[in-house]
């Protein structure tokens, strides 16, 4: 298109300049008017080489030998939105530019980590206390404290809404079972930083630098569960009256500022905060359908990508796969349509249509790899039987589900459609042999969870394995978590729950014993764990350092080839 419309402005010009004369052209001006033209060639030419040499439109401003391109996802998201994005989208850029508050590396009572926030932390029996470090500023050259960190916990909690995961994520908090309105009172620090406070009373700002949390039950891994891209620390000043909304660009403490928010195109860039660390200068976020960028993210290709040379899985798990129920739902809430569900399911068969080995076949919600095996169900994972799974089918009034299409929505990262997928096509043909046809819709970024009055009985999806407390995915399935619809009404279930809560720093026992009545009653019928892997571009990317966490990505970590 460019150069279709200089040609068309080069042949104007030569023809104005050629009837301008009333006689013939000179030889002189013969050779300026080819001259000028020969020129204009040259420009075109050398906008043309330039513009092929820039994948993307904004390489001039952040040139491609300083800049890492990650595509994140073909769904378009938006990284800071901490509802509706995929877990390692959020965790990823939140740990780029808010930080966190311990260290990204497994070190619990201190941290040393130039991107984390706490100094010290440990708790006693139910208080717990945190001492932050000095000197640390957000992007706006304010030193964070105590104050941000309290406003940060209670900041998406302040609407009364179960719209976002803060509620579960702080759930061993006192007082977060009885929030009012009337709790909230404003604190004026420096005298113009103007912070809502109070509304958890398990919170209690000491001073600029100390933080107690009095929390329900005993929890010694209750740092490391709030320390989240979920809840991330930011400053008050930087948000609109709602505290929901940033005035201009996300702020954070951490490594990278944002420079760049494009919502059109779903591009989002950063950049480095210090010159004297040896990082890459610029990180790319985008979210494309097409295979472009130096990293791409995927879930289960269904072929091997020519467009990338490099393959890496992250050998820790990264997330639990499988289907959610509706327990609102007359089939939903039938243990033996559930179980029937989980026995018509050969894990390993699926498991193996993975082309690069990323899935593996399970039935719990906690992974049997890493230090999480501890905590999980003595049982081995579920066979494969059909004559059973079709005898307990045949207990249910056939008009619920005999001849019926199942419209199975999903929150998945991938807009391919799903149901050309070989671990799709395997989990439906095999749920066929009894009886039971599924559909599966691609994820609508827009209904992310059952509704209150939703008709849907089954949801496909998953938790991610990212937080240090082993109970913490076991609360999606409690009353008044951010999931409606997807737990029963079982006293039996929160009473485990609570328990292994209560125990945690005592024993695993407790643990084990809430995941094998959640694993045996089919709360969530597990297909099988995925290990997050990417793609590269080998002649781009030389080393992706240290990851120690495969929810987030450590962008400062990638090494570009020299």
């Amino acid at each position: 298109m460019l150069r279709t419309k200089v040609m068309t402005r080069s042949s104007i010009f030569f023809h104005h300049n050629i009837t301008k004369e009333t006689h013939m052209p000179s030889d002189k001006n013969k050779l300026s008017v080819i001259f000028i033209f020969l020129i204009l060639i040259a420009i075109i030419l050398a906008i043309n080489k330039k513009l092929k040499s820039q994948i993307y439109e904004d390489s001039g401003v952040y040139p491609d030998d300083q800049t890492i391109t990650i595509n994140l996802s073909d769904q378009p998201q938006i990284p800071w939105k901490q509802v509706d994005t995929s877990t390692y989208v959020v965790e990823s850029f939140s740990a780029a530019v808010h930080g966190n508050l311990v260290s990204f590396n497994g070190t619990f009572n201190e941290s040393t980590d130039s991107n984390s926030l706490l100094e010290k932390f440990f708790c006693d029996g139910k208080i717990c206390y945190a001492n932050l470090k000095k000197g640390i500023y957000f992007h706006n050259e304010r030193e964070v404290t105590a104050y941000d960190i309290e406003f940060s916990f209670i900041r998406q909690l302040l609407t009364f809404s179960n719209d976002n995961f803060a509620k579960t994520i702080l759930d061993d908090l006192v007082g977060i079972d009885n929030l009012k309105k009337e709790n909230i009172k404003k604190i004026i620090v420096d005298e113009y930083l103007n912070y809502p406070s109070g509304l958890i009373s398990g919170i209690k700002v000491k001073d600029k630098y100390n933080i107690i949390f009095n929390l329900k039950n005993e929890n010694s891994h209750f740092f490391q569960k709030v320390s989240t891209g979920y809840l991330p620390i930011v400053p008050v000043e930087e948000f609109d009256e709602t505290y929901l909304n940033w005035k201009h660009y996300p702020i954070g403490f951490g490594k990278y500022k944002v420079v760049k928010i494009d919502l059109h195109n779903y591009v989002f860039v950063v950049e480095r905060v210090s010159d004297k660390e040896d990082i890459p200068k610029f990180i790319r976020f985008i979210f494309d359908q097409r295979d472009i960028g130096d990293i791409k993210g995927y879930i289960g290709l269904n072929k091997q990508n020519p467009n990338f040379d490099g393959h890496i899985i992250f050998p820790d798990i990264y997330s639990s796969a499988g289907f959610l129920f509706n327990f609102k739902t007359e089939l939903g809430a039938n243990k033996n349509f559930r179980k029937a569900i989980s026995l018509a399911l050969d894990r390993q068969r699926i498991s193996k249509s993975s082309p690069y080995g990323e899935f593996v076949a399970d039935d719990q919600l906690l992974p049997a790899s890493g230090w999480q095996k501890n905590y999980r169900a003595e049982i081995p994972v579920q066979k494969r039987n059909i004559e059973k799974a079709k005898s307990l089918l045949s207990t249910i009034p056939e008009n619920l589900w005999k001849n019926k299409v199942f419209n199975v929505h999903t929150f998945w990262p991938t807009s391919r459609d799903l149901n050309q997928e070989p671990y799709i096509h395997e989990i439906k043909e095999q749920l066929k042999e009894i009886g039971i046809q599924i559909n599966f819709i691609n994820t609508d970024m827009n209904y992310t969870k059952f509704k209150k009055d939703d008709k849907n009985v089954l949801w496909w999806s998953g938790f991610d394995t990212s937080k240090t407390d082993p109970n913490s995915n076991f609360a999606f399935f409690k009353k008044g978590s951010f999931f409606d619809n997807i737990y029963p009404d079982d006293p039996y279930l929160d009473k485990l729950f609570d328990d292994a809560t209560k125990n945690l720093s005592k024993s695993p026992i407790f643990t084990r014993q809430l995941s094998q009545y959640f694993t045996e009653n089919q709360i969530m019928v597990v297909v099988f764990q995925v290990r997050i892997s990417f793609l590269y571009r080998k002649k781009r990317i030389s080393s992706f350092g240290n990851q120690y966490n495969p929810i987030k990505v450590l962008v400062w970590e990638l090494k570009l080839n020299k």
